[in-house]
């Protein structure tokens, strides 16, 4: 795995990206919801690893938590983490979308200082949860809104040039999405249809780029050494194949 580009499947975006979430100690369930939003990610034509990267390095520096606590507001709810961190965005994308399925999508919730925005919007994706604006200003004051139309097609609108996937530390918005709320003067607009995207992921793979070998370490810490010990009790494949 020394090699900086290297291009990888579907199935590999989850196989890796689950066990590099619980090699920062994520819970197994919130690790494979990760893993399926990164898989949506990647179906989109986005490299997984550009975001997720510093979502895995915030939970291991502890510059994150997944303690997160719940609110009801006027307007709908609001998640904000009950410590001074950022609120990890492997919590605050299972939670919104669970929140997002009760609610039946009528009403707004409130994210705080979520660190990396554009995971809670490939969760929503991934899940179905159409129909739906997603916005926020992250650290840079870079301005993003998010249009999940339906379970084909959605568009991103920004005031910046930069790269949503590098969009961190950030309040988000989630409510019904309404036609008013397209409106495009002013802004960069991107618009993506996924069963295009996805097809052509499907023939060519998905390309990770230089943040890779960071993930594959993550995932690293899963493996188990070898020992004189693990090799008696029967661990790893045999000197022979008998299949």
């Amino acid at each position: 795995m020394s090699e900086s580009y290297l291009t990888i499947s579907l199935n590999e975006v989850l196989f890796y990206f689950t066990r590099a979430a619980f090699g920062v100690e994520a819970p197994i369930g919130l690790s494979e919801d990760f893993a399926r939003a990164n898989m949506w990610i990647s179906e989109n034509g986005f490299d997984p690893s550009l975001c997720s990267l510093k979502a895995l390095d915030n939970l291991d520096s502890q510059a994150s938590s997944l303690s997160i606590k719940f609110e009801k507001t006027k307007a709908g709810g609001h998640l904000f983490c009950s410590e001074e961190k950022l609120l990890s965005s492997l919590e605050a994308s299972s939670s919104s979308v669970d929140w997002v399925e009760i609610n039946s999508r009528v009403s707004e919730l409130k994210i705080s200082n979520v660190d990396s925005p554009f995971l809670v919007v490939s969760a929503l994706g991934a899940n179905k949860c159409n129909g739906l604006k997603v916005v926020w200003t992250d650290q840079d004051k870079n301005q993003f809104q998010v249009n999940l139309t339906d379970n084909e097609e959605w568009e991103v609108l920004s005031t910046s040039t930069n790269p949503i996937e590098l969009s961190s530390n950030a309040d988000m918005l989630i409510s019904p999405l309404v036609m008013s709320d397209k409106s495009y003067k002013g802004k960069n607009v991107k618009k993506f249809k996924l069963a295009e995207e996805k097809l052509r992921v499907l023939h060519n793979g998905i390309k990770v780029e230089e943040n890779w070998q960071a993930i594959y370490s993550y995932f690293s810490r899963c493996l188990v050494k070898s020992s004189a010990e693990s090799r008696a009790s029967g661990a790893g494949a045999g000197l022979v194949d008998t299949d």
